[in-house]
């Protein structure tokens, strides 16, 4: 059986998953929240005098290790894939960006091969993003060419949204991206949550329930439609006044900035919209398009969770020449 291993080390989170290559099923996964941030973090306070690079491959092998005694396999030599924030300013290493258009077979990827025994037991290949004039990715791309493998009907054109952190709106025509925006929604959310005036208005709370969806609604409705700064406030007004609870408080802050963010796509005409969503963010951003009557095609949480990995599968197939592969022994 042919088995290699994908990584999927994003700005706050850090993924590790045995991958059969026949059918793309996951064998096995270790996730940790030591993400590229963190990780950086921790290497500039180590003051150790290791090489970055070193550094970082360091916390890719414990990361290989807490695998192998999860699942009580060896996986040495079992080669990596590893995708996202790795290869970044603050990553493993820093490899340049490619450019658009970007066809979705990730033909013209840039990326770094590391030699099993260079610098791990393993063979690593390290992808890199896509830069528009205006705006860099690093993973969605990855994402995005492993979701559109899984649409055998893709008719090669539509915006595909990928929630999260930093939201990626990425617009494909004739079968490249040709152009992406990134919504700091996630983040916004984060800091308006819990380190600004609104915190002492807000309490966490499950979108369950009437009252809480409807919270969620109303914030969709006012977000989509309304100037984004001088409706936040109104979080803040809703607890004075009333209106709305801290929980109910929550999801309208929520809806608020989810809402502004899906109001921009009104302007695409009869473009197709995708939505690849997991966890939370798939009930809340599904919802939220319900609410703006946006037509969207919503992929499974498992088509999605399944997309790094026939993302990073296409780019190594491509950029290393059909008729080769390293799992039949080519390096």
């Amino acid at each position: 059986m042919i088995r290699f291993l994908s990584c999927d080390w994003g700005t706050s989170s850090f993924r590790l998953r045995l991958v059969r290559v026949e059918d793309r099923q996951i064998l096995g996964e270790y996730f940790s929240d030591v993400g590229v941030k963190q990780a950086f973090y921790s290497y500039k306070e180590s003051g150790s005098g290791t090489e970055r690079e070193q550094f970082y491959l360091d916390l890719l092998r414990e990361g290989v290790k807490a695998l192998e005694r999860k699942l009580n396999v060896d996986l040495t030599e079992t080669m990596i894939l590893c995708s996202g924030m790795a290869s970044s300013t603050i990553g493993i290493r820093e490899l340049p960006y490619a450019t658009l258009p970007f066809p979705v077979n990730g033909s013209t990827m840039e990326m770094h091969f590391y030699r099993s025994g260079e610098v791990m037991d393993h063979p690593i290949f390290l992808l890199s993003g896509v830069k528009s004039t205006r705006d860099v990715m690093r993973g969605e791309e990855t994402q995005l060419i492993g979701v559109i493998r899984q649409l055998p009907s893709f008719s090669g054109q539509g915006v595909f949204i990928f929630p999260g952190t930093h939201s990626k709106h990425i617009y494909v025509s004739s079968g490249e991206i040709t152009d992406f925006k990134t919504y700091m929604t996630g983040e916004v959310f984060q800091l308006l949550s819990q380190n600004s005036l609104l915190s002492d208005s807000i309490s966490v709370g499950e979108l369950a329930g009437s009252e809480l969806g409807f919270a969620f609604a109303k914030g969709v409705e006012e977000g989509a439609r309304n100037n984004l700064l001088g409706t936040l406030f109104q979080v803040r007004a809703n607890e004075l006044f009333g209106k709305l609870s801290k929980a109910e408080n929550f999801h309208y802050l929520s809806g608020l900035l989810i809402g502004n963010e899906l109001s921009n796509l009104s302007t695409n005409g009869d473009f197709p919209i995708y939505l690849c969503a997991e966890g939370a963010l798939h009930l809340t951003y599904s919802r939220a398009m319900e609410i703006l009557t946006l037509n969207a095609k919503i992929l499974t949480k498992e088509e999605v969770r399944q997309a790094v990995v026939y993302g990073q599968l296409e780019i190594f197939n491509y950029t290393n020449n059909h008729e080769k592969s390293i799992f039949l022994g080519s390096f």
